[in-house]
C-alpha cells in the first residue's frame, strides 16, 4: 500500500508538473513557432510537444493552434497569450504595450490588413485619406465635415464600415473618419469600436473582450 501511494504521489507530481502555466507565442518561422513557456524559449515545429507539455497542432503565417492540457488555444502575435486553460466563452485579445505606452495591434477591414493604434480619445476609427483610398473606402458616399486636429481644423468625411475585426473579436456597422490628408500616420482605433468591447487592464496588458 505504501508502494502504491508513493507511486500515485509521484504520478500526480509529474502531471502537475506538465501542466505550463504560462504560454505566449513570440514567432512564427514557416511550420514551426517560437513560445515562451513558464519562462522559457521553446521552438516547436507542427505537432511538436514541449517538455511543459504544449503541443503545436498547426500553424499558418498568421496564427499558431496550440493544445494545453486537453484543450484547443489558437494564439496569433496580437493576441499572442494563452488563456489560463479556463473555457472561454467570448473572444478576448490581449495587447501589451509598447516602450511608450501605446498598444498597437492589426486589424482586418474591407478584407485587407491596417495597422491599428488603440486610441481612447478618438471619437471614431480614424483614417488618412492614402490608408483609406487604398482599402477602397467610396468617399463618394461619405458625409463631409470638419474635425479639431493637433494642426488645426482640417476637412474630413464620416463614413460606415462594414465591419472591422481583431483577433477573434469582429463588429460591425463601425464609424470611421478619414482625413484629407495624410494624418493621422497610423490609424486610431477610437471609440466607435472600443465602446463596443470591454476593456480591462491586466499586468501591463490591455484586454479587449467580444460582448457578444
Amino acid at each position: 500500500m505504501k508502494l502504491r501511494a508513493i507511486s500515485s504521489l509521484v504520478l500526480l507530481l509529474l502531471s502537475l508538473s506538465a501542466a505550463a502555466q504560462d504560454v505566449r507565442l513570440k514567432a512564427i518561422f514557416g511550420t514551426s513557432a517560437m513560445f515562451e513557456i513558464d519562462g522559457r524559449q521553446r521552438l516547436l515545429k507542427s505537432g511538436n510537444t514541449s517538455p511543459e507539455g504544449v503541443r503545436l497542432v498547426s500553424v499558418t503565417s498568421e496564427n499558431a493552434t496550440v493544445e494545453i492540457d486537453g484543450r484547443t488555444q489558437q494564439l496569433s502575435l496580437s493576441a499572442p497569450i494563452a488563456a489560463n486553460y479556463a473555457e472561454v466563452q467570448k473572444a478576448e485579445v490581449r495587447l501589451a504595450a509598447d516602450s511608450r505606452g501605446h498598444y498597437s495591434t492589426t486589424a482586418w477591414i474591407n478584407g485587407r490588413q491596417v495597422p491599428v493604434l488603440v486610441d481612447t480619445g478618438a471619437t471614431s476609427i480614424a483614417f488618412n485619406y492614402p490608408t483609406a483610398r487604398n482599402l477602397g473606402l467610396d468617399l463618394a458616399r461619405a458625409q463631409p465635415m470638419t474635425v479639431s486636429t493637433a494642426n488645426g481644423m482640417a476637412r474630413a468625411y464620416r463614413l460606415q464600415l462594414d465591419s472591422v475585426t481583431i483577433g477573434g473579436i469582429k463588429v460591425h456597422n463601425v464609424e470611421a473618419s478619414v482625413l484629407g490628408d495624410d494624418f493621422p500616420q497610423i490609424t486610431l482605433l477610437g471609440n466607435s469600436f472600443l465602446s463596443r468591447v470591454d476593456m480591462q487592464q491586466q499586468d501591463g496588458l490591455l484586454l479587449l473582450r467580444a460582448r457578444d
